[in-house]
């Protein structure tokens, strides 16, 4: 059978909702491997006898692996490797027919389950960054923090750290923020994902960003205003300032 193209995209495929499909990687001895756990394709008029590949990719790296056909899924562990461990893993998953690689459906975009982290607007990821602690990255899916690997064993563990969030996520949010205010509109498209934020932005009493996002001074106010109001809101100074007493206080 002719090899399934990842650029594949005929005419009338049909988008899945990435809500049906639960994936879950976890690493050990330096090796990454994912698990397809859930793939839900009731009352959405495919057959069930479809052909399954899960495409992982990281930047400009990706891995290939035949899952099986749809009513005999297989779910063991399927290695990473190869994957730029740097950038942000997503998946990708194609169905197609038996003996046709033309593609029938897909399901795009796919962000790894982990447990140990709630759904959240800037979701946390682990990454290879050398000696820097973190990153910003920021494509076509919206913003994701990555955090070094090496230093923080899970988000969870990024997350609990005090200094990591005083110090992290005000820095993190404001290009967040930079990003929201070079295009003022994206707030109402909901075909962009920055729209997402507007929710958050009333939740935290913000005013939305100016009109004219080439006015860099009132850009950079703007920031500054959004990031205080989330500082003022989690107490981060405070928080830090506790946890430096207790550590000078166990001395």
């Amino acid at each position: 059978m002719a090899r399934l193209s990842a650029r594949s995209n005929p005419t009338g495929l049909k988008e899945i909702d990435r809500s049906r499909v639960s994936i879950s990687v976890s690493e050990s001895a330096g090796r990454r491997t994912f698990i397809l756990e859930r793939l839900d394709l009731k009352d959405t008029g495919l057959a069930d006898n479809l052909r399954v590949v899960v495409l992982a990719r990281a930047g400009n790296t990706n891995v290939r692996h035949e899952m099986g056909a749809t009513y005999s899924l297989a779910h063991e562990s399927r290695s990473l490797d190869g994957l730029d461990r740097s950038q942000p893993l997503r998946f990708r998953i194609l169905l197609h027919g038996e003996n046709d690689p033309k593609l029938i459906a897909s399901i795009e975009n796919l962000r790894p389950r982990d447990d140990a982290q709630s759904e959240s607007l800037l979701p946390m990821e682990p990454a290879e960054l050398g000696q820097r602690i973190w990153k910003l990255d920021i494509n076509e899916d919206g913003p994701v923090l990555q955090f070094n690997s090496v230093v923080f064993p899970s988000a969870a563990g990024a997350e609990n750290f005090v200094p990591f969030g005083a110090l992290v996520l005000p820095e993190a949010l404001r290009q967040v923020m930079e990003w929201i205010a070079g295009d003022p509109g994206c707030l109402v498209d909901k075909g962009d994902p920055r729209s997402s934020w507007a929710g958050w932005l009333d939740a935290v009493g913000a005013e939305r960003p100016p009109e004219d996002g080439d006015d860099n001074e009132a850009v950079t106010t703007w920031c500054n205003q959004v990031v205080d109001r989330f500082c003022g809101r989690f107490g981060f100074a405070t928080q830090l300032q506790a946890d430096l007493l207790k550590g000078a206080g166990n001395d």
